[in-house]
């Protein structure tokens, strides 16, 4: 790590070891208070001292009062090391030349002062203190060298804070963590490495009272401060959903379990077609999703025709004996004399189901089957991992400012009425042992009744 050799004044922790090894572009780094952030950062940037002058970065906070904490921790962990500091600790030069500078950014504007400058190194202390992510995405164009060093952007930070959604959206939702995602429009890679108090030994054991100081914070926030949880904020309707526990990895399915598939349909909007199965015990479990929004955009729909999605959805289905969908009353709509989207899906091959359009009451049964747990131990409704617009979508739903039992629906809230529409529908209460036939040759029907037909 260049200049850390002559004098052993840090250690890492094992977390902190992983993410300073991690040769990839992007970083993100932490979640969890405790876990060793700040420290990170510092010690990242020593990659690269090596090459001297060629080396140079910048550390941002969002204040002034939260940069001299960090300048301070700077002067403990350089100073032995011969770096020495100019303007009262904003700059330190290494003893073969390497310079980092930490500047405070309270205007995301501010980042235009650096339009003329270079840097090989760039770290964000407490990312979601920012926000947006202008500031940092524009700081991206100042990371380049014309000497080959290789270039590195690192941040860190906790969940929570105005940032806390597009900071999510970026690293948490990208990918599972330690888990490299590639940016297929950039080429660039990037990565999450979470890191809770357990990871900061050192801590744990110098100030055990940590945790119960805590426990002081709403529970949303002890949540979010103490187990990294970035499914959590003020405000939130399914507060109940915990990714460790609700999200599986995919699993073999019994062919006896009772297939179905639920639909909200749009077309401007994202359309969403969910596939569920439902067991013995009557766990039913998301496995599979299509969630037809355009790549990149946030509540913008790919325009497919419902002719189109409906086969596709068929083909995925008609193999594994998934022959019966739930979907938006709304999808029955005409225009003119053009058959309706659900009349597109029952030309397709599926025995369409109208949804109830029970908002408030499909809300609770979804409080309910979150909180509901079997003989097992484990949650009677999950979801594969492979599900992510579910896993994206749901936690970050907040009330209606006019009514707290309803979902605001200015949000991207399609993946959830089509959930509501599953969980609502006769077909949800089917077991393997209820599970209707497929009669071969038989013509769909657009509006079948599940408890008169093929029980």
């Amino acid at each position: 790590m260049g200049e850390t050799a002559p004098n052993v004044v840090w250690k890492p922790q094992p977390k902190q070891a992983r993410a300073l090894s991690c040769p990839v572009f992007e970083l993100f780094y932490g979640g969890a208070a405790g876990g060793g952030k700040t420290d990170f950062l510092l010690i990242d940037f020593l990659h690269g001292t090596e090459h001297g002058a060629a080396h140079s970065g910048i550390h941002f906070r969002r204040s002034f009062t939260e940069l001299k904490d960090t300048m301070k921790r700077a002067r403990e962990l350089y100073t032995p090391l011969g770096a020495v500091s100019h303007e009262q600790g904003k700059t330190w030069t290494f003893p073969k030349g390497a310079t980092l500078r930490f500047a405070f950014l309270d205007s995301e504007d501010d980042v235009q002062i650096y339009q003329n400058e270079a840097f090989t190194w760039i770290g964000w202390d407490q990312l979601t203190t920012w926000p947006t992510d202008y500031a940092y995405i524009w700081m991206m164009t100042r990371v380049r060298s014309a000497h080959g060093v290789p270039c590195r952007a690192r941040a860190a930070g906790n969940p929570g804070g105005v940032g806390h959604l597009w900071v999510k959206a970026r690293f948490i939702d990208a990918c599972p963590p330690e888990q490299i995602y590639f940016d297929s429009e950039t080429q660039l890679k990037r990565v999450f490495i979470p890191a809770r108090l357990e990871d900061n030994l050192r801590l744990m054991s110098k100030d055990p009272d940590y945790d119960k100081r805590l426990r002081m914070n709403p529970d949303y926030l002890y949540r979010a401060y103490r187990y990294g949880d970035w499914d959590i904020f003020a405000g939130q309707v399914f507060s109940e959903w915990r990714r460790d526990l609700h999200v599986v990895k995919p699993y073999p399915l019994k062919p006896t379990c009772y297939r179905f598939a639920s639909m909200d349909w749009g077309y401007a909007k994202p359309f969403s077609v969910g596939w569920w199965a439902i067991d013995h015990d009557g766990r039913i479990t998301r496995y599979r999703e299509w969630y037809g929004c355009e790549q990149g955009k946030h509540n913008v729909g790919i325009k497919m025709p419902a002719k189109e999605v409906a086969k596709k959805a068929w083909d995925l289905s008609v193999a594994e004996g998934c022959a019966d969908m739930v979907a938006d009353p709304a999808s029955w709509n005409k225009q003119d004399e053009v058959l309706s989207p659900a009349e597109r899906f029952a030309e397709a091959g599926f025995r369409m189901v109208r949804g109830n359009n029970a908002r408030v009451q499909g809300w609770q049964h979804l409080h309910e089957l979150l909180k509901l747990k079997g003989m097992d131990g484990a949650p009677m409704l999950q979801v594969f991992d492979t599900c992510t617009a579910f896993i994206r979508i749901l936690p970050i739903l907040s009330a209606d400012a006019h009514n707290a039992e309803d979902v605001d629906t200015k949000q991207e809230d399609h993946v959830a009425d089509e959930t509501r529409y599953a969980i609502m529908s006769e077909l949800a209460l089917r077991t393997a042992r209820t599970q209707p036939p497929r009669r071969p040759g038989k013509r769909a029907r657009t509006d079948w009744d599940p408890l008169t037909e093929g029980a």
